[in-house]
């Protein structure tokens, strides 16, 4: 009856069910996705101003990543509080039948989802990692690097409505919480320069969030945030706040690769929940410690 409750016609009006279109969602619902948001926000963190258009110092590029952690942890103490389910058919696989088979397992994953649905964990993560991206990067005027995030937030949004995976009050209310939590953690990480606190911040709600839902997610959001904060701890000081030359980058470069193939092996197999604990908490510090050990390297 609560599902019926949210169901007022617009995701079934605005659901798409084969052709072209239902790809092209799919692909834009992984501008939020956790492996994207990762990656990205690794490569924006290691290479700091040596990505021009993009460069950011690295404590702020640090709080960027962050974010995703915190993302994680937040939408799983969510989800699992409310325990409300997603549109009946979110977890079947759609047909699109001219897709090469080799890429099909990739497109139903992607396109379809299980578990509670509110609020929309995608819509929440977007308005945290790129509108924590708009508010730290320097480039342009605020006012327009918060018009390109609200487009992406939007954009990801709807692929969730148009993918049958969320309710419209899913998405509506996933991105109003995303805005408040994330001028909070703005607001306590002073202006985005302390990544610590934020590491910090999170470990402590994945940890009070735990007894809602032992589950992959929740411990390796913990592990990844203690391991973060750990890292940060040590070696704050010493990392550098700009590259300071490029064979730097590439060799950070390599320990963030070694760091998120860590990190993918774990999302996609799920091992036990302290093998887990101890892999995140491994990726999350090998990124956070690669500019000072691309810097020992060169």
């Amino acid at each position: 009856m609560v599902a019926d409750g949210r169901a007022i016609g617009i995701t079934e009006f605005l659901q798409v069910h084969e052709g072209p279109l239902l790809v092209l969602f799919a692909l834009l619902t992984q501008l939020s996705d956790v492996w994207f948001l990762f990656l990205l926000g690794g490569v924006l963190y290691i290479t700091g101003d040596e990505l021009p258009r993009w460069g950011i110092d690295r404590r702020r590029g640090l709080f960027v990543l962050a974010l995703v952690v915190a993302y994680i942890a937040l939408i799983g103490v969510l989800k699992n509080f409310f325990l409300l389910p997603r549109p009946a058919g979110a977890g079947e696989a759609p047909i699109v039948r001219w897709l090469p088979s080799a890429v099909r397992p990739v497109f139903v994953s992607t396109a379809t989802a299980d578990g509670p649905g509110f609020p929309s964990g995608h819509a929440f993560g977007s308005v945290l990692f790129w509108g924590g991206l708009a508010l730290v990067l320097d480039r342009w005027k605020r006012r327009t690097r918060l018009g390109i995030a609200s487009g992406v937030v939007l954009l990801v949004s709807f692929s969730r409505l148009a993918l049958g995976v969320h309710y419209a009050v899913d998405v509506v209310v996933g991105i109003v919480l995303g805005v408040l939590v994330l001028g909070a953690f703005y607001w306590a990480t002073d202006q985005g320069t302390d990544p610590g606190r934020l590491f910090l911040i999170t470990a402590v709600i994945g940890a009070l969030g735990l007894p809602l839902s032992v589950s992959f997610d929740s411990v390796a959001a913990v592990g990844g945030a203690i391991g973060g904060w750990l890292v940060w701890w040590r070696v704050a000081e010493a990392t550098p706040a700009h590259p300071t030359q490029r064979r730097e980058v590439a060799a950070g470069f390599a320990v963030l690769g070694l760091a998120a193939g860590l990190f993918g092996v774990l999302y996609v197999f799920q091992p036990s929940l302290p093998l887990t604990f101890v892999g995140v908490a491994v990726a999350v510090g090998g990124t956070v410690g690669a500019p000072l050990l691309g810097e020992r390297l060169t």
